[in-house]
């Protein structure tokens, strides 16, 4: 039946980001069939403090937003503008968000009274972050509070659940996957891909390196080619050193691609590379898996716990195996063939309907912990 669903998270948009991206898409999703509304301290645009209200398609988007250093998304009096909010809308349950820290999320987790409510974690806690909140729940009695706790993948639920000894579920994110299902268009050679933020976090260096080093083993002439799309800090010198390593005629960094340019690429592409280790989940692979390309993703990855080695992705524990699986894939037509083909005739389990049933079931335990 159709419930009143009150999402709250310090980032939304006009920030582009996983969380800002995700509860967006969430809220659409959910507003087919129930009453959504958002909660946000991000400002609508430049000089927008102040609460506002606008409509992003049947979900309502409440706003209080204050002027802070470095344009924090935070307000120092989030709880009480959630309250009234809460008591106005009246909502069946309360959908918090956060990665590692959300200073107007984490003050407001009582403001909403016994309303059944659910906090969810994007992103993985650090050892220091752990202990950080480990020591936080021994002092305010969090455990105590009657919150659903849940993440998107068990690489972020383990530090979650040993910092605040809670159980917690686990909700992967969403994607519109007939959306990816792309026809593949001929091409020469292997082209492996690769669509990420150019910064320190996405390990940006060591992606190259691995390409480098894939290029090295392979040698002159070898029919292999990459693509990395994104934008970021750390893209112009990125550019200067491929540049640096002669590696401009078959390694190219094109910059921001939209979706549909995404798309497109990824038609004439064999395989997605991704170094990042100790990520919640990653989307792009999602997509990437998708659109039937091959996944080469390190095993600290939360992508890893979703895919198989030799059938849909190759699973590497090092940079060194990450080469070593570009380099395969090269080498064994035969390796490559058979993942593209079963990432192309058997869609990965993350299309929004599955999610939507996930998250009702979560909604169903917040219930009954406040029961």
């Amino acid at each position: 039946m159709p419930v009143r669903i009150l999402h709250v998270t310090d980032c939304y948009l006009p920030m582009l980001g996983g969380i800002e991206v995700q509860v967006s898409q969430l809220a659409a999703h959910q507003a087919e069939s129930h009453d959504v509304a958002v909660f946000t301290t991000t400002m609508p645009g430049p000089g927008g403090q102040g609460r506002s209200r606008e409509a992003h398609g049947p979900v309502d988007v409440y706003r209080a937003a204050a002027r802070m250093p470095l344009g924090m998304p935070v307000h120092p009096l989030a709880p009480r503008h959630l309250r009234e909010l809460a008591d106005r809308l009246d909502p069946d349950v309360v959908h918090f968000h956060m990665g590692g820290t959300a200073p107007s999320v984490q003050c407001s987790l009582r403001s909403v009274g016994n309303r059944p409510a659910v906090l969810t974690i994007h992103s993985v806690w650090t050892p220091a972050v752990s202990a950080a909140y480990r020591a936080l729940a021994a002092v305010s009695g969090f455990p105590e509070w009657g919150i659903q706790l849940s993440t998107v993948s068990e690489l972020c639920a383990r530090p979650v659940e040993a910092a605040t000894r809670t159980p917690v579920m686990v909700v992967g994110n969403g994607i519109d996957v007939e959306a990816w299902r792309l026809e593949p268009i001929p091409h020469d050679g292997v082209h492996v891909v690769s669509a990420t933020r150019f910064a320190p976090r996405k390990r940006i260096g060591a992606l190259l390196r691995v390409l480098r080093a894939a290029g090295d083993e392979l040698g002159p002439g070898a029919p292999l080619r990459a693509t990395i799309a994104g934008d970021g800090p750390q893209l112009e010198s990125a550019r200067a050193w491929v540049r640096r390593h002669g590696m401009e005629d078959w390694v190219h960094l094109p910059g921001r691609l939209d979706r549909a340019g995404l798309q497109e690429l990824y038609r004439r592409s064999d395989a997605y590379l991704a170094p990042v280790v100790l990520e919640a989940f990653s989307i792009a692979v999602l997509e990437a898996q998708a659109a039937g390309l091959a996944v080469v993703v390190r095993s600290q990855s939360g992508a890893a716990e979703r895919l198989t080695d030799g059938v849909d992705a190759l699973v590497a524990d090092d940079d060194a195996a990450l080469a070593a699986a570009v380099v395969a894939l090269v080498r064994e037509p035969g390796l490559l063939g058979s993942i593209t083909a079963r990432n192309r005739s058997t869609p990965p389990p993350y299309d929004w309907d599955d999610v939507l049933a996930r998250t009702g079931t979560v909604y169903d335990a917040a219930a009954a912990l406040r029961a």
